[in-house]
């Protein structure tokens, strides 16, 4: 069962310390594919494995 109400039971909660800037970017690019900022994070991070894993 998940830790909390808002956490799926596939999903990982986790405090991230970030960069101002990044974040910023971070969060305009969720808000044009209207994310959250977490699911920004993840979509990148998938994009990234998923590449990696092509080469």
């Amino acid at each position: 069962m998940a830790e909390d109400k808002f956490t799926k039971e596939e999903d990982k909660r986790f405090t991230l310390r970030i960069n101002k800037e990044i974040f910023k970017k971070v969060e305009i690019e969720a808000s044009k594919e209207r994310r959250s900022v977490g699911r920004q994070i993840e979509a990148i991070l998938a994009n990234h494995f998923d590449s990696e894993n092509k080469e």
